[in-house]
């Protein structure tokens, strides 16, 4: 039998296996302090090896967060289709599978959301997997305006109120800052609280009562002085 090559990767895609390993990695270690030398050593292959599919760390960091969004756009498709066509119902389902997703994948979640320069940003797959990942939120508020269901505005900026509270309350979770609480706290139940309260934030606002009508002018002195003289001539 002959011998494979020392250094040569034998178990398939090395380009996926890199991916699978820095996700491993990264449930117990920062973006910043991944090696892509380490993780070839870890898989049995040469050196030179990763560098042939990634070029910096970068790279490989914005191919995980692609991975991430791909694995958050499976679980939020399952989510809204059971939530029905209630444009508000999608919105929930949206909001709360975010924080979902987070809890169940903190490593993917942190390198999806990674401080800027942490991954290539400018990388064409995250760049497309960061719009579609925000695409359903996009067209549900856009429903939700045409049926008067939610407030008018800008959508965008509708979505980044949804976004921004719905990620805070995720790294929160992930961060383990709610577990210094007395009792132990939900992340699910907390997750529909919250949806809940920015829906009602959301809908549309009741139209305001009209102005009091003013008084009847009533003739003053002035006007009580002309009329007498104008009586008089």
């Amino acid at each position: 039998m002959k011998r494979k090559k020392s250094g040569t990767y034998h178990h398939g895609d090395l380009r996926q296996a890199l991916i699978d390993a820095a996700l491993r990695a990264l449930e117990h270690q920062r973006a910043e302090d991944l090696s892509l030398r380490a993780l070839g050593r870890e898989l049995g292959v040469s050196p030179r090896a990763p560098y042939r599919h990634f070029e910096t760390k970068e790279e490989l960091l914005a191919a995980v967060a692609v991975e991430g969004f791909r694995a958050f756009g499976e679980l939020l498709a399952q989510r809204v289709a059971a939530a029905g066509a209630d444009p508000i119902a999608r919105l929930r389902a949206i909001a709360e599978a975010y924080v979902a997703f987070a809890v169940e994948r903190p490593a993917a979640f942190r390198v999806m959301y990674a401080p800027y320069a942490t991954v290539k940003e400018s990388a064409p797959d995250l760049l497309q997997a960061r719009a579609e990942g925000h695409r359903a939120t996009m067209d549900a508020i856009a429903e939700g305006q045409a049926a008067g269901t939610l407030r008018g505005g800008d959508p965008m900026q509708l979505a980044l109120v949804l976004w921004s509270s719905m990620h805070g309350l995720a790294v929160l979770l992930t961060q383990g800052q709610l577990g210094r609480f007395d009792r132990p706290v939900e992340a699910a139940k907390l997750a529909s609280l919250v949806s809940g309260l920015l829906m009602e934030g959301l809908a549309p606002r009741p139209a305001a009562p009209p102005p009091p009508a003013a008084p009847p002018a009533s003739a003053g002195p002035t006007g009580s002085r002309r009329g007498t003289r104008a009586t008089r001539a």
